[in-house]
């Protein structure tokens, strides 16, 4: 039967991304690194190799391509209590913080009414074997169901879904070396079959702080010398690597409508196996490559002869790179095509071999080389492998940066290739028809927000300085800057807005900062002025504001004041600013207002029926100014007037603005920008010493409780040991404030009933969520045992 032509697939468009890789804490770092050829492998002080390790020679290479401080962990962020981050993997941690900082790329790490779904996958757990266990054995706990859930792979995208609020479909994807981009190819897939409007895609793999090399074995995947020379004649294998990467992605066309940053367009996709028309389970296969790229190609609709780069999964090893080369020559050599036109490239000789994370390593490149219009060079690239033939195919290998120069779309290709015959290519395009931005407001609303002061003045020198080097920014891209900033953030307690008129202006201000302002509960509402003076304030207001107008058509069917006497005039926008500011979110407990203003007023405070509104105007005429008190929390509708101000003054005070409201009409677009800071403190069990005695940290225990403590104090202490905060609030929720959950609860209240001897429900956080209510349904309990 012969199989049906592959369907022409509807583009993806990359919409975001984030990663840690050796050497680099983000993408711009990472990316700087490809194009100025840095080699981000480490080489401890000591001897290049040495006898020892379980190799057929014994030879012990001293190189490795680490992420740095994989030991520290903003686990407040995330809501995880710090007995339950101290054992979680830290790929688990460290992806939790790159799918938040993939979505702050974004913009869209606020409120969304979008489905998200999650596709991810990690490499093997080296810190439950060689640390947790241990640990667990040490402390005579075994079967412990939380190790379990903090390690397991299973819960890696459960617990991105959970803690980031996704509602789509949630996947660990697992195909070894392929595994990053075999979950970009099925989250493509999902947002093809609207399964979810947005989706997270990727890959971690980490090794130990401490490991410093590892042991070559002749014949082996691993390099000889602590180098990895992809399709280079001296090639002996790759390097153990870490990485951790995400992308987000949205159908082309709903990036395009809602004005997203489309980095590059993902064209088309597909993944496939080898099978058993192999040497073995290992061995890689020409005709499974060159399957998996064809139908990617026809499934983006494109040509070889289009594709102008190709980054390839490229390991270095004797049998991979010829077997990689020979299914790339069987695909792009096509007839005619010219010597040297199509660019190959690896990033492995520059950050190792990632595992898990390699396929979104790859693609991360590649989306940027696109963007860019430039190919970084294949590191340690000096001639071709002598079983490859270079000169006589399409294919050029620079160890050089070169621009991507050529008229029109930017096309590359990315391989990754697992252990086992797993293969995933995927086809990325520039974005072609990016809208410009828009001209918006005179003045635009900077607003920030974070957990703690020292956070907000780290955010606003890291957009300070990104915004000082971003060259040629117009008044309609810093418009998209504060709209990303406004729409696409989390928000949190601590407040910071600055309203400006220019880039200038708002470097100068972030960088000059401010003392922040109290939070304010109640907000009252005073109107002043003449009727010809709000009169012509709901003139202006039309003319700048178009969420004035929408207002305006709400009360009146009309959005413009109209040639209405001033009386009039002016109460009407008068109303128009109240219900400008209550569409952003702020609601009044007194109206103040002069006399012939007061209809209007008193109109508002009853609630605004429009069938009265008429009236309210009609008994609106001249009379007494009447000079209003200005008081904390008021709002002034006068003749200067200014949306921004306020906004931003609300915001500051702990408004939850509703900022697409007030962007509502606006045609803005979504920026990469400066990231959350994170606040990390470490969490890492020490590796235990051989005897016991000297095992070094374990996992916490339970410790008797004295009998002699309040009720409250054995509450607030059990909490404390369970969740493993050494502070806590009487009054702070179990479930949102500390990251409790059912496990946690259910230790809490055995813990409790065994230590009181009483018999409480064991989930008893969740009937009485507090330390405080605890103690109270405690002592209530125990009060009404007493007495019966």
């Amino acid at each position: 039967m012969q199989q049906a032509p592959p369907q022409i697939l509807s583009p993806v468009a990359v919409v975001g991304m984030a990663a840690r890789f050796a050497g680099a804490d983000n993408v711009e770092q990472y990316w700087t690194n490809l194009v100025e050829g840095v080699e981000s492998v480490s080489r401890p002080d000591g001897p290049e190799s040495g006898a020892g390790g379980e190799g057929r020679d014994g030879t012990h290479i001293r190189a490795m391509a680490k992420v740095r401080d994989i030991e520290w962990f903003d686990a407040d962020y995330f809501r995880v209590p710090p007995t339950e981050a101290l054992i979680m993997d830290p790929q688990q941690r460290v992806l939790l913080e790159v799918a938040a900082e993939a979505l702050e790329d974004a913009g869209y790490a606020g409120d969304r009414d979008a489905v998200v779904g999650v596709f991810v996958g990690s490499g093997e757990n080296h810190y439950r074997r060689e640390h947790v266990a241990p640990s667990e054995a040490v402390a005579a706990r075994t079967g412990d169901v939380r190790v379990t859930l903090a390690n397991e792979k299973d819960f890696l995208a459960p617990r991105l879904a959970f803690k980031l609020g996704f509602t789509g479909p949630a996947i660990t994807v697992q195909t070894g070396c392929a595994t990053a981009l075999s979950a970009v190819a099925l989250a493509c897939s999902a947002l093809a079959a609207g399964d979810c409007d947005i989706a997270l895609a990727g890959g971690v793999s980490l090794l130990m702080p401490d490991d410093d090399g590892y042991t070559y074995t002749d014949g082996g995947i691993l390099s000889a010398d602590g180098r990895c020379r992809t399709f280079d004649a001296a090639a002996s294998g790759t390097v153990p690597g870490s990485g951790a990467g995400i992308v987000v992605l949205k159908r082309d066309a709903d990036a395009r409508a809602d004005g997203d940053h489309r980095r590059a367009v993902v064209r088309g996709w597909a993944v496939n196996n080898d099978g058993g028309s192999r040497g073995g389970f290992t061995v890689p296969n020409i005709g499974g490559q060159e399957q998996v790229i064809r139908s990617a190609l026809a499934r983006a609709g494109v040509t070889p002869d289009e594709v102008g780069y190709i980054e390839a999964h490229g390991t270095g090893t004797a049998i991979g790179d010829p077997v990689e080369f020979e299914a790339l020559q069987r695909v792009f050599a096509t007839p005619g095509r010219p010597a040297r036109s199509l660019k190959l490239g690896a990033v492995k000789p520059n950050i190792g071999h990632t595992d898990a994370a390699a396929g979104v390593a790859g693609l991360i490149k590649a989306t940027l080389a696109v963007e860019r219009a430039t190919v970084p060079g294949t590191l340690h690239f000096r001639s071709p492998n002598p079983e490859i033939d270079l000169a006589s195919s399409p294919f050029v290998i620079s160890s050089d940066t070169v621009p991507w120069s050529g008229d029109g779309a930017r096309i590359a290709g990315v391989s990754s290739f697992g252990l086992g015959g797993s293969n995933a290519h995927v086809v990325v395009e520039s974005a072609s028809g990016t809208r410009p931005s828009a001209p918006g407001r005179p003045r635009q609303v900077l607003a920030l927000s974070a957990r703690s002061d020292e956070e907000v003045d780290r955010m606003r020198h890291r957009l300070a300085d990104r915004l000082d080097s971003m060259t040629g920014l117009d008044s309609g891209a810093l418009a998209d800057a504060a709209y990303t900033l406004a729409v696409g953030r989390a928000r949190f307690p601590r407040r910071w807005a600055a309203v400006v008129g220019d880039v200038s202006e708002a470097v100068t201000c972030l960088r000059a900062g401010s003392e922040p302002d109290r939070p304010i509960a109640r907000w009252s509402l005073s109107i002043q002025g003449t009727p010809d003076q709000l009169s012509e304030l709901g003139h202006r207001l039309v003319a700048t504001e178009r969420l004035m107008a929408s207002v305006l058509s709400e009360l009146t069917g009309r959005a413009e004041i109209g040639d209405l006497p001033p009386e009039k005039a002016g109460a009407l926008a008068a109303l128009g600013v109240a219900g400008m500011l209550l569409r952003l979110g702020l609601t009044f407990s007194r109206i103040d207002a002069p006399a012939w203003v007061r209809p209007a007023a008193d109109w508002l405070a009853a609630g605004g029926d429009p069938a009265s509104l008429p009236a309210a105007l009609d008994a609106c005429t001249a009379g007494e100014g009447g000079a209003v008190r200005e008081g904390v929390g008021q709002i002034t509708v006068g003749p200067s007037f200014d949306l921004a101000d306020v906004a931003a003054a609300a915001w500051r005070a702990g408004v939850s603005v509703n900022w697409a409201a007030y962007y509502g009409g606006e045609t803005r677009r979504r920026m990469s920008l400066p990231t959350y800071p994170f606040t990390r403190r470490r969490f890492w069990l020490e590796r235990p010493e051989a005897e016991p005695e000297s095992s070094g940290q374990a996992l916490p225990r339970p410790v008797d409780r004295p009998r002699a403590l309040s009720i409250t104090g054995h509450v607030e202490k059990v909490w404390r040991e369970v969740l493993g905060i050494e502070h806590i609030d009487h009054d702070a929720n179990f479930m949102d404030a500390l990251g409790g959950d059912s496990l946690h609860a259910v230790e809490i209240g055995a813990r409790l009933n065994e230590e009181l001897g009483t018999e409480f429900p064991v989930d008893l956080p969740f009937i009485a969520p507090t330390i405080s209510d605890t103690a109270a349904f405690i002592e209530k309990a125990l009060a009404t045992e007493a007495t019966s």
